[in-house]
């Protein structure tokens, strides 16, 4: 399973040309609103010094990297959530994304959002709250006749909630500011409501313009760079791209610190391993346990656990492999219920 992100924003807000530079594929960008009317979908490979170093250390003929699928779907309008613009169509296409990619353009001033973009800004965040609340508004109405059967208790504990979120949304305020308990979270696992979702701004400035600075309005997390430099600078050949970087004074790609940071976001931890002439990154949720690691790469290796031996992959790369590492006491040999740790190189034993 590829972990998702989905590109949200006015029309005209970057949002086809940052999908270009992410991705490295060529895309509809026109000045207009819904040139983007199919979603544009692409499986993306993160950069992963870590799993490069690895393969030069076991001389690894294959690499296979982690990856994160980015979704971009047509602007939004004011309306949306009523349909404005085929605004339910786009939205439908975000409610299976795990992170949403907010796109802010037109930055006029280095130190704040200029008056046009807030105002913008808050469209967007407000269909998407509406759109929560219709949603809401529908699962009430399939709740509500369960107060007179059998599953009573259980419907009044949602409709409870339901209310809750209801009210929050009122408010102006997203989802994700809530703190839910356990079951809390079972019951709103199966409503993929979108201002449920993490979310990154993406400060999309004018070329030349110094970095920005952004207060959000609900204190999610921000991101600056110029999408058009970068999609230019992924039409270059690769040869040339260094050059280009260097005659703009840029260090890094941003839209790569940008796949980085949503990895972040997300959080994720990513595992290697190593075997016959493949190093590859797995990727699972945080604090996954060592069984459940094992069954991603293999449902074999999940139902015949046995243990699994651990390396710190900077460890084992300083040590210069495994039997070294094994010799200076950098390995460890865990049970099934392991919290795997991000950057790990992992061996599973198991019975055939």
């Amino acid at each position: 399973m590829a972990w998702s992100c989905g590109i949200v924003g006015l029309p005209n807000a970057g949002k086809s040309t940052l999908f270009k530079a992410l991705t490295s594929q060529s895309v509809t960008i026109e000045n207009y609103p819904f040139s983007t009317i199919d979603p544009n979908k692409a499986i993306v490979k993160i950069p992963d010094m870590r799993l490069e170093a690895l393969a030069d250390l076991f001389g690894s003929e294959k690499i296979t990297p982690a990856n994160i699928e980015v979704i971009d779907v047509a602007g939004l309008v004011k309306g949306a959530s009523r349909g404005e613009g085929l605004g339910n169509q786009f939205l439908d296409h975000l409610r299976n994304v795990d992170l949403l990619i907010h796109v802010v353009a037109k930055f006029r001033s280095p130190d704040a959002l200029d008056d046009e973009s807030a105002a913008e800004l808050e469209i967007v965040n407000l269909e998407l709250g509406l759109a929560d609340l219709e949603m809401i508004n529908r699962r009430k109405q399939k709740v509500e006749p369960k107060l007179k059967s059998a599953e009573r208790k259980e419907a009044q504990f949602e409709l409870d909630l339901l209310a809750r979120l209801e009210n929050h949304l009122n408010l102006g305020l997203p989802l994700r500011s809530l703190h839910f308990s356990d079951a809390e979270s079972a019951v709103l696992s199966g409503l993929s409501l979108l201002t449920l979702k993490k979310m990154i701004y993406v400060c999309n400035h004018a070329e030349g313009l110094p970095p920005v600075s952004l207060k959000t309005p609900d204190d999610a997390p921000y991101f600056y760079l110029c999408a058009g430099l970068e999609a230019e600078m992924v039409d270059l050949p690769v040869a040339e791209r260094a050059a280009f970087m260097e005659a703009y004074g840029i260090k890094e790609s941003r839209a790569a610190l940008l796949l980085k940071e949503c990895y972040n976001l997300l959080e994720l931890a990513t595992f290697y391993t190593v075997k016959g002439v493949e190093s590859r990154a797995w990727v699972v949720p945080a604090s996954t346990r060592a069984l459940n690691a094992a069954g991603k790469v293999h449902s074999d290796m999940e139902k015949g656990f046995i243990n699994v031996e651990t390396f710190p992959w900077d460890l084992l790369v300083t040590m210069g492999g495994p039997s070294q590492a094994r010799e200076k006491g950098f390995s460890r040999v865990e049970g099934r219920d392991y919290p795997v740790k991000d950057g790990e190189v992992l061996y599973f034993r198991f019975r055939t």
